[in-house]
């Protein structure tokens, strides 16, 4: 059954849309732009952006900042991941399904629940709490609340190193299978 839908899908690439021989290297393009801003943005933000912002600004101003990009980042995130992972199912579609391909698949479809975790329930309650400090003024470095921001800080960052590192993973799948 899953075959012969697929093979309709094939037919109807290859013989109603236009310029059917390109369409494989637009979907190439489509992959590879959504990956590559997707995991740039992420080792620019990372290794670049959030470190200067936190050199150059006093700590809370340079939180205040860095609260402010995280829901672009996060969902600039999600939109390349769901475009690369569209453009890699109808690859898949119109090649051969192999190990590699589902693998890649799957790391996205990781990275893309990486994503949406960290900006649906992670960075909801980071704010919760960020607000809930900023409303008890000056706390001791061993106040609870404190503590729980430490947890949500480092649970946001080990999600963001395992989405970072799980694309370069993939990119490597890509470069190893591409065809040049």
């Amino acid at each position: 059954m899953i075959e012969t839908w697929i093979d309709t899908l094939k037919y109807i690439f290859d013989r109603f849309l236009f310029l059917p021989s390109l369409w494989p290297v637009i979907l190439r393009w489509v992959y590879l732009l959504a990956l590559c801003v997707w995991i740039g943005s992420m080792v620019f933000f990372s290794f670049f952006a959030a470190p200067s912002i936190f050199q150059t600004l006093p700590r809370e101003e340079a939180g205040k900042v860095v609260s402010a990009i995280f829901p672009k980042y996060y969902w600039q995130g999600v939109v390349c991941g769901i475009v690369a992972f569209a453009a890699s199912f109808v690859l898949g579609i119109r090649t051969r399904w192999n190990g590699l391909l589902v693998l890649r698949m799957i790391l996205l479809g990781v990275m893309i629940l990486g994503v949406l975790y960290s900006v649906l329930i992670l960075q909801p309650k980071v704010h919760a709490v960020r607000a809930q400090l900023a409303a008890a003024g000056e706390v001791v470095a061993t106040d609870p609340l404190r503590a729980e921001f430490g947890r949500l800080h480092q649970r946001s960052f080990g999600i963001n190193a395992g989405v970072l590192l799980l694309g370069l993973i993939v990119v490597f799948i890509t470069a190893f299978t591409m065809k040049i």
